[in-house]
């Protein structure tokens, strides 16, 4: 197969123009300024957000809609912003009846294994289905035999001569790797082959069942993803993925164009671009005219939508993360991904924000739009493990162990709380790239008797009800789940003020406390606060209670039904 590689030429514009020429395209009619007055009057300031608080609509059942959420992967050990699609997607059908299914546009191999742990966890209720974007893709097929060598068991390798590395049986040619098969529970989960050199070039793929799912081919001299070649059940394939090098170090591997096979494995045609057109035959496919409300909950996925418009079907943006640069940045500092996403709102159903303080930045710069909804958080059904003792020593923070979170500023400002409060505790639940440097900042403060790095918990709410305190000291959100899963256990929040979330969350002095951000040393006075003032604590927590009249279930729900509303009365009668 061809592998063809485009130059994109960038246009040359500076950020600041765009965004320009953004403010005045999507400016509403009605807002545009009046032309200038005779006079000269003096240049005016720019609009100040005005945050508005929509009220909790009534219970009133949903349309009868199909839920698709569009999403980027679903790690092994995902985080916030996985668990709320889940939560979302349980609480609808719960209360509504409604059928959701989670399409995920990237293929990981260990995506089945994810699946099994959302089930084993309850995360995965019913009427929620986690597809793979090719397994929604039109295939008329019928099953073929395993290919041959997923036939081979472990022991018949070893007969041969190939030798065992862990899971990996590896076939060599004078000490130069030649082919190399992983196994998991007895059954063949991948194949590689290596050129003369021992340079990995190819990898075919398979599920429990042998069947062939992918197969990726590597540049062997820089180890860049050249092509992901995807199959139907008879073995041929059915669509493939051209890919060129990142455009930056660190970056992902570019869409350059797509070749689609039909059902014998012949070339149909080929798409320059991006995985758009397999995106859509997909999301045809599985939605088959019926009435959908499709929910894009990733930035790299809306490329692949804000062109994708059928009758039947109308498409909402979730902004999980702040749409700014930085924490400090001016309104109009937009991420790339999201001034891309804005030059479409005209044409999207709804531009979905988690808290209200987020859309009125949104809106300072965009002007007021009845397209933008806020749909918080909702916190877990029920106060559980309600028979699990408060510790009044011990603090905990929840979530990756990133450089968004800023775990550091945490730990360093325990560090200072321990010089007042010595026998109070730490714990630091979650995993991610920053372990073993968030270990050693531990080790080098001394303080490895007080502070541990927990790793992934299966229960949050147990740990939230553990504790006397929830520490929070994150560079940005959108709207951290964390703060409603805590209130909701009755745990108290001390956290930096930042966008977006916690002072839409957080009531100042009654269910915790706001810290200018970057404050290490006011992180560890309100702690300190708490930890020594029972009274203060106990206070705290009892100011949780509210949690429910905006973050709870039905509150949830009630927000969400009525979007669907909207949007299914938008569509023509013929479709609904």
């Amino acid at each position: 197969m061809r592998v063809c590689l485009l130059m994109v030429r960038t246009p040359r514009s500076t950020p600041r123009r765009l965004l320009d020429r953004l403010r005045r395209s999507l400016r509403p009619r009605e807002a545009r300024p009046a032309p200038p007055a005779p006079t000269p009057t003096p240049p005016t300031a720019p609009p100040l957000p005005v945050k508005r608080r929509d009220p909790v609509p009534e219970l009133l059942p949903p349309p009868d809609v199909l839920h698709v959420v569009v999403v980027e992967g679903i790690p092994m050990e995902f985080g916030g912003r996985t668990a709320s699609i889940l939560a979302k997607c349980r609480t609808l059908h719960e209360l509504g009846g409604i059928r959701s299914v989670v399409l995920v546009r990237n293929h990981a191999h260990t995506l089945p294994r994810a699946v099994e742990g959302m089930r084993r966890r309850g995360q995965l209720g019913d009427g929620v289905e986690v597809r793979w974007l090719m397994d929604a893709y039109p295939d008329a097929t019928e099953p073929v035999d395993p290919p041959a060598p997923t036939r081979e068991t472990e022991h018949d390798l070893e007969a041969r001569g190939w030798t065992r590395q862990g899971r990996n049986l590896v076939h060599r040619v004078d000490g130069v790797p030649q082919e190399l098969r992983r196994f998991r529970d007895g059954a063949l989960e991948h194949v590689d082959d290596f050129d003369a050199e021992g340079r990995r070039v190819r990898r075919d793929e398979y599920d429990v069942t042998g069947r062939l799912r992918r197969t990726l081919r590597w540049d062997a001299g820089d180890g860049t993803v050249l092509e992901q070649v995807f199959y139907r059940r008879n073995g041929a394939p059915m669509y493939a993925v051209t890919l060129a090098p990142p455009g930056r170090p660190g970056g992902r591997p570019r869409e350059v164009s797509v070749t689609f096979f039909d059902e014998s494995g012949e070339v149909e045609e080929t798409h320059e671009g991006s995985m758009a057109p397999v995106v859509h035959r997909a999301l045809d496919a599985l939605t088959a005219g019926r009435p959908t409300v499709l929910a894009v909950e990733a930035r790299q996925a809306d490329q692949d939508l804000v062109g994708y418009r059928r009758d039947h079907v109308r498409t909402c943006f979730v902004a999980h993360n702040s749409h700014l640069q930085t924490a400090d940045s001016e309104l109009d500092d937009l991420r790339g991904s999201f001034r891309r996403l804005f030059r479409h709102l005209d044409t999207m159903g709804a531009m979905v924000f988690l808290t209200d303080s987020q859309r009125a930045d949104a809106e300072a710069l965009l002007g007021r739009r009845d397209t933008f909804w806020v749909m918080p958080h909702a916190a877990p059904g029920t106060a559980t493990h309600t028979e699990v003792e408060r510790d009044p020593r011990l603090v905990i923070m929840m979530g990756r162990l990133a450089g968004q979170k800023r775990t550091d500023h945490g730990i360093r400002a325990f560090a200072k709380v321990l010089e007042q409060v010595p026998d109070a505790r730490l714990e630091i639940y979650g995993e991610g790239v920053r372990r073993a440097e968030l270990q050693q900042l531990i080790d080098d403060l001394g303080v490895a008797g007080s502070v541990t790095l927990q790793g992934f918990t299966q229960q949050p709410g147990r740990e939230y009800r553990r504790a006397t305190l929830c520490l929070q000291s994150s560079r940005f959100e959108g709207a951290p789940m964390v703060f409603v899963e805590a209130l909701r256990q009755a745990c108290p929040i001390v956290s930096y003020d930042i966008r977006y979330g916690p002072a839409d969350i957080i009531d100042h002095g009654v269910n915790g406390f706001l810290v200018p951000d970057g404050d290490i040393e006011g992180l560890a006075a309100r702690t300190v606060q708490v930890l020594r003032d029972p009274g203060l604590a106990s206070r705290l927590s009892d100011g949780c209670a509210g949690v429910d009249e905006r973050f709870g279930q039905e509150a949830f729900a009630a927000r969400w039904f009525h979007l669907f509303r909207t949007l299914y009365e938008d569509m023509p009668a013929s479709v609904r």
